[in-house]
């Protein structure tokens, strides 16, 4: 069986463009999974340009959501990971 996983990254990246919380990262994930995703994708950079940490934490609260966390290979991210406890963790090199 296939299954759908929706990067939201840049949901992000337009809020932050905007220097507002529109549009929603926590409404784009939940109307994702209403609409038949199967998990959400989020990259956590190191230097926060897209995704921050509150995001992943709001995330989290949303019920049987299906979690793919991208990350850098560093200490502090894996500490994150292991926190938050996401679905899946995909590391992402980025420098």
């Amino acid at each position: 069986m296939k299954r759908l996983g929706v990067n939201i990254d840049h949901i992000a990246t337009l809020r932050n463009a905007r220097g507002e919380n529109h549009p929603s990262i926590f409404d784009t994930a939940k109307l994702a999974m209403k609409y038949g995703a199967d998990s959400i994708t989020i990259h956590l950079r190191e230097d926060r340009r897209h995704i921050v940490d509150k995001d992943l934490t709001n995330i989290k609260k949303i019920k049987n959501i299906f979690i793919n966390l991208e990350i850098a290979a560093t200490n502090e991210m894996l500490k994150i990971a292991i926190k938050n406890k996401p679905n899946f963790v995909c590391i992402v090199p980025e420098k």
